[in-house]
């Protein structure tokens, strides 16, 4: 099939850090490697996306960026619209984005939701019926990731992520064992302890795997690539109840820290070691439970089917 993919006008690949970008550029590669046409239209002029659209005459469109959900009307081929809106799931933490998904409720788009939950906010706040809701995950390319049983720091944590607001990074830092990676922009954060900087996708790749397991405790997620990472690397993950997409919680390399909990300091630490200690023992499991995200897997297991549906109900 021929594939547009409408991105966020920003880097593709990310120069630096950039979760979404990341997650388009290897959702390409990953669909031509199964022989697919894929075209980016990663610009900022909706004219000229649209023409680009045209131009390409694709089978399928994929709005992978939804602050361009207001093109959908104007798409004259099969379409579906993704958001990454970590905050998609609290609507009391929406602010600024309202305007964007108050417009998914008025256009009434294919969703490709990145989780079930998120779907059913789709249906029940914006009145999008569920046979236009798919679940379409995000994927990770499992074989970039160095892989080892008997990891450099099994005593120590990683919270890898840009550091932020929204990420919670400062509360944690009285937790000795554990270290931070990521660009920070929040002036709560002290980096004079435990701070590795920023990684490039190079040292992520290769040295992510040489941590005991990751910690990522966000207030607010859609799906989190980070975890999808740290699980290809065999690492365990200590994570936030927003930032529960798609895993299975009864495994018990994955631990959940309730919301009311979070500033349980104590408690946390306590999880993140119980956490550590099991999953450093079992990193083969841990990196065969995430071979279901792979990239490949996901493309020709989730997203191609779905594209398949909406061709095949005449969905616009």
């Amino acid at each position: 099939m021929k594939i547009a993919i409408i991105g966020p006008h920003s880097h593709i690949p990310p120069i630096g850090w950039g979760a979404v970008e990341t997650l388009i550029w290897d959702m390409k590669l990953s669909l031509e490697e199964l022989e697919h046409e894929v075209e980016i239209i990663n610009i900022g002029d909706p004219q000229e996306i649209i023409r680009r659209v045209n131009s390409f005459s694709p089978d399928f469109v994929h709005i992978n960026y939804d602050d361009w959900v207001f093109l959908y009307p104007y798409i004259q081929y099969p379409c579906a619209v993704t958001t990454h809106f970590a905050y998609i799931e609290r609507p009391d933490m929406m602010n600024g984005y309202s305007q964007i998904f108050n417009a998914f409720g008025t256009i009434k788009p294919n969703v490709f939701g990145l989780s079930e939950s998120i779907n059913k906010v789709y249906n029940i706040m914006s009145g999008i019926p569920k046979e236009k809701l798919y679940l379409n995950r995000n994927g990770v390319n499992t074989k970039a990731f160095a892989f080892t049983t008997t990891p450099d720091h099994p005593d120590a944590s990683i919270y890898l992520a840009k550091i932020d607001y929204r990420k919670r990074q400062h509360l944690f830092q009285s937790i000795d064992s554990l270290w931070y990676a990521g660009n920070v922009a929040d002036n709560r954060f002290n980096q004079n302890k435990n701070y590795m900087g920023e990684w490039t996708k190079q040292r992520l790749y290769a040295n992510l795997t040489q941590y005991g397991n990751l910690v990522l405790l966000s207030d607010g997620e859609a799906h989190s690539l980070v975890i999808m990472e740290a699980l290809a690397a065999g690492l365990g993950v200590v994570v936030s109840e927003f930032a529960t997409a798609n895993l299975d919680l009864d495994k018990e390399f994955i631990t959940v820290i309730p919301e009311k909990k979070i500033s349980d300091i104590a408690f946390v630490e306590e999880q993140i070691i119980k956490n550590r200690e099991y999953s450093v023992q079992h990193r083969e499991e841990i990196r065969e439970y995430a071979k279901q995200f792979d990239w490949t897997e996901t493309v020709k297991n989730v997203f191609i089917p779905n594209v398949e549906e909406v061709i095949a109900n005449g969905q616009k």
